[in-house]
Parts: C-alpha cells; sequence; structure tokens
C-alpha cells in the first residue's frame, strides 16, 4: 500500500514538473507557480495546477508602492531562492510558491509622480496626492480575486497561505486582519511600507490600522539591520509597535558581522546596502523637499559606517535564508 501511494504522489509530482518551463531568461508576467533546485527555476504560467486539492499555495507579494506588471526576469533572487520550498510535502500534500501576477491592478503612486506634481515631497499636499492614490489599501480586493478563482479550481481556503516582502508583507498582513476567513496564516518578509521623514504619517497610519485588529495569524521575519529608508523600519521598533497584536509569531534574523549579514555561520554576500536606519532631522526652515538625502543625518560618522555595510531587507532573496526554509514549513505544517 505505501509503495502504491508513494507512486502516486512520484506520478502528480513529475506532473506538476512536466507543465512547468525552465525558466532561463525573459520577464516572467501574470500569475505562476515556481519550483526552483537553487540553480534551475521551472516556472507554470497561470493558476491552472495538477490535482489541485492536493496542494498548499503560498501567494508571493511583491514589495513597492506601486507594482508593475512585469515580474522580471525568471532568474530574479525570489524564484530561484524562496521556490526551493516548492515540492515539500506537508501531511501528503505538496507545497508549492506562487507569485501573485496581478497586483498592477491596485494601481497606486511610487512617490514620484506626486513630488513631481508638487515639485517638491514629505509635506502635507504631497502625502495627501499619496493617500487619494494608495495602492496598498486596494490590494486586498485583488489578493481575493486569485485566491477565489484558486478555490474555484479546487485548492481549499485553508490550504492558501499569502506572503510578502516589504509592501507585500505589509498588505498581507492588513489583508488577515480585515478578512481573515480568506486564506489560511500570512507569512510576511520585513515589513515595511512608508517613507523616510520622521514621524511619517504613512507609517503611523498603517501601525495604527494593524494594531486595530484582534487577531493576525503570521509568520514575520524582521531585521534589526533592515536597511530601508523607512523611518523606524527595522525589527527593534516593529515589534515595539506590533509585537503585543494576537496570531503573531516573530522571527529575528541576525545583525551585521563586520559589513555582512552571517546567517547559521554562512555569509551572505548581500549587494544591497543600507538606505537608512540612522537617525535623520528635518532641515530648519524647509517646508517641503526636493531630494531623500535633504533630511539631515543626526550622527555623519554613524551614517558613513551604515551606508557601506549589506541591508537586511531581501535577505529572503539570497541563499543564506535557506536556513529559515525549515521554519517556513513547520509554521505552514502547524496550521494544516
Amino acid at each position: 500500500m505505501k509503495k502504491i501511494l508513494f507512486t502516486l504522489t512520484l506520478i502528480v509530482l513529475i506532473s506538476s514538473f512536466s507543465h512547468a518551463r525552465e525558466c532561463k531568461t525573459g520577464d516572467i508576467k501574470g500569475d505562476a507557480f515556481i519550483y526552483s533546485d537553487g540553480k534551475k527555476v521551472k516556472v507554470m504560467k497561470g493558476t491552472d495546477i495538477p490535482d489541485p486539492s492536493n496542494k498548499i499555495i503560498m501567494i508571493f507579494n511583491k514589495g513597492g508602492w506601486k507594482v508593475d506588471k512585469k515580474w522580471g526576469e525568471c532568474k530574479d533572487h525570489v524564484p530561484k531562492q524562496l521556490g526551493q520550498i516548492s515540492g515539500t510535502k506537508i501531511n501528503g500534500k505538496e507545497l508549492v510558491l506562487m507569485l501573485n501576477g496581478r497586483l498592477h491592478k491596485a494601481g497606486g503612486d511610487d512617490g514620484y509622480g506626486c513630488g513631481w506634481k508638487f515639485k517638491g515631497a514629505f509635506h502635507q499636499p504631497w502625502y495627501d496626492c499619496i493617500l487619494e492614490n494608495w495602492g496598498i489599501s486596494k490590494r486586498a480586493s485583488v489578493n481575493k480575486e486569485l485566491i477565489d478563482e484558486l478555490v474555484l479550481k479546487g485548492t481549499p481556503r485553508n490550504q492558501i497561505f499569502m506572503s510578502g516582502l516589504s509592501c507585500g508583507g505589509i498588505d498581507t498582513l492588513r489583508h488577515k486582519g480585515l478578512y481573515p476567513e480568506d486564506f489560511n496564516a500570512t507569512i510576511a518578509f520585513m515589513p515595511n511600507c512608508w517613507d523616510r521623514r520622521p514621524d511619517t504619517p504613512l507609517r503611523k497610519m498603517q501601525i495604527d490600522e494593524l494594531k486595530s485588529f484582534e487577531r493576525i495569524d503570521a509568520l514575520v521575519f524582521h531585521s534589526p539591520v533592515d536597511g530601508e529608508g523607512d523611518w523606524r523600519s527595522n525589527s527593534i521598533w516593529m515589534k515595539k509597535d506590533l509585537g503585543d497584536i494576537p496570531g503573531i509569531q516573530w522571527i529575528d534574523t541576525p545583525g551585521h558581522t563586520g559589513k555582512d549579514i552571517v546567517v547559521n555561520g554562512k555569509k551572505c554576500k548581500i549587494k544591497d546596502k543600507m538606505k537608512g536606519g540612522w537617525e535623520e532631522a528635518w532641515p530648519e526652515g524647509k517646508e517641503k523637499l526636493t531630494s531623500k538625502k535633504k533630511f539631515i543625518k543626526v550622527d555623519k560618522k554613524l551614517y558613513k559606517e551604515m551606508k557601506k555595510k549589506s541591508a537586511g531587507h531581501y535577505l529572503v532573496s539570497y541563499s543564506c535564508f535557506s536556513y529559515y526554509h525549515p521554519m517556513i514549513i513547520e509554521f505552514i505544517e502547524s496550521r494544516i
């Protein structure tokens, strides 16, 4: 009997791979299931997948205030690295990573459009413009569309997880808080989604909303050296503000070892450098700024040292993050 079950499982897995194409060059457009061995990436376009009732689908949402229609090259870091969890068996079901290819439908302004309109940024008219076009608040409906399509094709809601990086992490946490029955749980990577002005209203708006939810079932990875320009976006501040929300499990990734980040003894060799994480102040007498560089670095020596170091924000995109893959799998297994 066990031999028959093993054979059937193997057939299903081979069937999934046979529908996927090896991805060497070219943009990934639209929704796509991703398989990776850490070197080669295979892509299955669309929302059809063999034996959907026995799939656990982890949807991944890209970051950014505004998402482009194209996902990027097949060889991009997220498909190559996080795609390695695909094919994992959890309680007899196959876990598969899926890229959400329809977030562009939410629209939004990336900050530059409103900046050009008002010939400057970080002042009230600029914030009003951003909020008028805020795409993050519209992403839950886009996510719903994709989830409902997967359910209609045979995957139970309890076997669907939402994940995302940066703004993608924020929007999936928000979705789970707003509509807890839509999917099983959230897996957020370095969630933050605002600008760098001290006391920015965009941060307050998002933090206040997340704190208003009774519960958010989620696994959240964060970094003490996140390195994005977003004001107070590292794990210290995020846990201080959101740490008491029922349902959230926090995993802190390491800080710096020299200029790099080391995970379980392995250097991450992260190319992305720190864009923030030092204290800044608003220039006295200025109503608006025409560049992020106009913010005053309170400790110039610290700023010079930090900007040479690796940023933890994109850690999920590097091979050293594979150390945490079992934690993602264990979290999913605990909820199936």
